[in-house]
């Protein structure tokens, strides 16, 4: 009797000792910059999105430009935390500097493949599709300019787009130069309403001061649908464009951290699909396009406001 009291006592010491270590497994740490409005609440929705996908309380941090990454690392050893998100460019720059054992994924930045866990708020091509067939499904053919850092990207669009049916005309640039060159000789061409202009996140080739009111212009001339990856784009005359939905993208980032715990060796990385929709009607109307109310209520912003 004395021996079955004594195993069912360490069985519960057992139990209790692996219960307790699985949920500390879960502890995850979050950095963000210190910052002012409107970055303070874009991180403050990421945190949110984060703290609901988590089953326990979320370790904050802010970070300030002068942070000391080996006491950071500190911290977090002491209070048994190896999991960590990071945001925006401090952020960033801390993921660097954490030591190997940590799984760090970084968001809130428009970031490209270079050996950092993370989501990219670069928009992905997915769902950008899947928009313009919502937005304009009279177009079957995509027209983009892109440079070297945006190859990853392309990567993507080109297995969206045949899963959607539709033509990928590409041309790489290496300058805003080359850049301007496509897009004359584009609009110098016939293009009709089956055709559409994407703008990706790519300051060689989409340029805002100098390539985008030639772009604006000229599509406006010849009723040609053009979409961005850029949130302000849709206000300023493009026929949409995409923004992130911050607090999904906190949820997904938590995801991808306990992900990236559980098979350390496998790098994560992604393009943004947490993603809402922003169009501008009076482009749509100016191209002919007519949504019904239902539609319209579907578009979580819409310009001129």
């Amino acid at each position: 009797m004395e021996r079955r009291r004594l195993l069912l006592t360490m069985m519960f010491i057992l139990l209790w000792v692996s219960s307790t270590c699985a949920i500390g497994s879960e502890n995850v740490a979050i950095f963000y910059p210190e910052a002012k409005k409107p970055y303070r609440s874009i991180y403050q929705q990421i945190v949110s999105g984060s703290q609901k996908a988590s089953e326990t309380e979320l370790t904050e941090f802010i970070l300030k430009k002068d942070f000391d990454s080996q006491q950071i690392t500190k911290q977090l050893n002491q209070a048994g935390i190896n999991k960590v998100i990071v945001l925006g460019r401090l952020g960033y720059k801390l993921a660097k500097l954490l030591p190997k054992n940590f799984s760090v994924v970084s968001g809130a930045l428009p970031i490209s493949p270079n050996g950092v866990s993370g989501i990219s708020l670069i928009s992905d091509p997915v769902n950008l599709f899947d928009y313009l067939t919502k937005v304009a499904p009279a177009v079957r053919r995509i027209h983009v300019a892109y440079s070297k850092k945006s190859e990853w990207l392309i990567e993507l669009a080109k297995s969206a787009a045949q899963d959607k049916g539709l033509e990928l005309h590409l041309r790489q640039v290496k300058t805003t130069k080359e850049a301007i060159q496509f897009y004359e000789n584009l609009f110098n061409s016939k293009m009709t309403k089956k055709d559409a202009v994407w703008l990706p996140l790519d300051r060689i080739s989409s340029h805002d001061k100098v390539t985008l009111p030639i772009i604006l212009t000229k599509s406006w001339a010849q009723d040609v649908v053009v979409f961005s990856s850029k949130p302000s784009h849709a206000k300023r005359g493009v026929l949409f464009s995409t923004y992130p939905d911050n607090f999904t993208l906190g949820e997904n980032l938590y995801a991808m951290v306990l992900a990236l715990a559980k098979d350390p060796e496998k790098k994560k990385f992604a393009a943004l699909s947490s993603l809402q929709l922003a169009v501008n009607l009076r482009t749509a109307a100016h191209l002919g396009l007519k949504y019904s109310t239902e539609q319209e209520k579907s578009f979580e912003l819409t310009f001129p406001e």
